[in-house]
C-alpha cells in the first residue's frame, strides 16, 4: 500500500538529460507529466557532459539531493559517485561503468531496441521492393546501436533475407571512412533498404548518397531512429524516422524515482525497463518509386494521425477521393493488411500504452481513442492480445 504522506512529500531531485536532440527534450517533458499528478519536485536541471561532472553529483548530495535521474552519455566519473551512494537513481539509456554494478535503489529505463530494429525491418519488408538490406551502426560501440543492429537483421533473417552489417562490431574503425561506406552502398544490389542506427547517421548517409550519386529512394531506402524534426524535416529527402517513446520513458522514470524516494523497493527482476516505440513517421526517404506506393505511404501517414480519432473506412477514402474498394485494395497489395485492420491496430496500441503508462480510467482511455462505448473495445482488445484490459493493467503493475 503507498504511503501517500511519503508520495506527497517535497524531493529535490537531480535531473541529468542531454537537450541538444529531441530525445531529452521529450523525456523531460515525461517527467513534467509526471509531476503534473501533483509531485512537488524543486528540479535541477543539468544538460551537457560538461555541466554533470563528478563534483557536481558530490556538490547535489552534501546539498540534500533526494533523487537522480541521468541520461548523459560520457558522464562515466559522474555515475561511478552515484553507484557509491544509495540515493535513489534512474539511468536512462546510458550504459558501462561502475553503475551497473550498483544493487539497491537503482532502476535502468532504456528504449527498446529490440522493437526499433524488428519495426525497421517489418516498414522495410512491407514495401516489397528491395533486393538487399543494410544496417548503419553509430560512430561508437553503444548496447543501443548493438542492440538495435542485432534485431534489424534477426527480423530480416526470419523472413529468409540477408543483412549487410556496417559496424564496429564488423568494421572496427572503418565504420566513418567515408569511401569504404560509399564501396558497399555502390556494390549493394538495387534498391536496398537501410537502417541508421539513428537520425544523425541517417543524415550522414544522406549527404553522402548525394556526393556519390545514389538516388534516395529510387536506390537506396533510408529509415532513421528519433524522429528529430530538426534533422528529419531538412534533411534531402526528408528522413523516414522511427519515433521511440521518449516521453512515456521519461513518465516512467519519474515513475520509478518517486517510488524509490517514497521507501519502495525495485526488485531485481525489475532493475531494466525498456520503453517501445510511439509510431514510424514516413517521409520522402522510404516512398516506393511507384504511384500506388507513394498513394498507400500518405494513407499510412494519415491513418497514423487520425486513426485515434475512431475515423471510418470511408472517411479515408473520402479524404483521398477514391472508393473504398480501390482503396482497400491498393492498402492491402502493400501492407498485407485492410485500412480497417491498420486503424484498428493503431487504436489498440494505444490503449495498450495508455493502460500501461497512466492510471487513466479504462473509460476515459477508450474514448480518447476513438470508441463512445467500453464494450466494444474491452472485446477486441481481449481478442488481439489475449488478456482483459483490467487483467493486462494488473499484470503490468504487478511486474513492475
Amino acid at each position: 500500500m503507498k504511503n501517500t504522506k511519503e508520495y506527497n512529500k517535497s524531493r529535490r531531485v537531480v535531473v541529468a538529460l542531454r537537450m541538444a536532440g529531441i530525445a531529452g527534450q521529450d523525456k523531460l517533458n515525461g517527467i513534467f507529466e509526471h509531476l503534473s499528478t501533483g509531485r512537488r519536485w524543486p528540479l535541477i536541471i543539468y544538460r551537457t557532459r560538461q555541466e554533470f561532472t563528478a563534483e557536481v553529483v558530490r556538490h547535489e548530495i552534501s546539498y540534500g539531493a533526494d533523487g537522480f535521474i541521468v541520461g548523459i552519455p560520457g558522464t562515466d566519473d559522474a555515475l561511478a559517485v552515484l553507484a557509491e551512494s544509495n540515493l535513489p537513481t534512474v539511468v536512462m539509456n546510458v550504459s558501462g561503468g561502475e553503475i551497473e554494478h550498483r544493487r539497491r535503489h537503482i532502476v535502468f529505463v532504456e528504449t527498446d531496441s529490440e522493437i526499433v530494429g524488428r519495426e525497421a525491418a517489418q516498414t522495410l519488408l512491407k514495401q516489397g521492393i528491395y533486393k538487399s538490406y543494410v544496417y548503419a551502426g553509430y560512430r561508437t560501440n553503444d548496447d543501443w546501436s548493438r542492440e538495435r543492429g542485432e534485431a534489424f537483421r534477426a527480423a530480416l533473417s526470419a523472413a529468409g533475407l540477408d543483412c549487410h552489417m556496417f559496424d564496429i562490431d564488423h568494421y572496427s574503425g572503418k565504420v566513418e571512412d567515408k569511401a569504404t561506406i560509399a564501396s558497399l552502398l555502390t556494390e549493394l544490389p538495387k534498391p536496398c533498404g537501410l537502417l541508421a542506427a539513428c537520425d544523425d547517421r541517417a543524415f550522414e548517409i544522406l549527404d553522402l548518397c548525394r556526393e556519390i550519386g545514389l538516388k534516395v529512394p529510387a536506390e537506396i531506402g533510408i529509415i532513421g531512429v528519433n524522429n528529430d524534426p530538426i534533422l528529419c524535416e531538412n534533411a534531402e529527402p526528408k528522413l523516414t524516422s522511427i519515433q521511440p517513446d521518449f516521453i512515456g520513458e521519461g513518465r516512467l522514470a519519474a515513475e520509478l524515482l518517486d517510488r524509490m524516494m517514497a521507501g519502495g523497493t525495485i526488485p531485481p527482476a525489475g532493475r531494466v525497463r525498456k520503453v517501445g516505440i510511439r509510431s514510424v513517421i514516413h517521409r520522402e526517404s522510404t516512398v516506393p518509386l511507384s504511384k500506388m506506393g507513394r498513394f498507400v505511404q500518405k494513407v499510412l501517414v494519415y491513418i497514423n494521425r487520425e486513426a485515434r480519432k475512431g475515423i471510418s473506412v470511408d472517411d479515408v477514402a473520402r479524404r483521398f477521393k477514391v472508393s473504398s474498394s480501390l482503396l482497400e485494395l491498393r492498402f492491402r497489395e502493400l501492407q498485407h493488411e485492410s485500412v480497417y485492420e491498420a486503424m484498428l491496430r493503431i487504436r489498440l496500441e494505444e490503449v495498450k500504452r495508455r493502460l500501461r503508462y497512466t492510471n487513466d480510467p479504462i473509460a476515459e482511455i477508450t474514448a480518447s481513442c476513438g470508441w463512445s462505448n467500453t464494450t466494444p473495445p474491452k472485446i477486441l482488445f481481449k481478442k488481439r492480445f489475449g488478456i482483459s484490459m483490467r487483467d493486462y493493467r494488473k499484470s503490468v503493475l504487478n511486474r513492475d
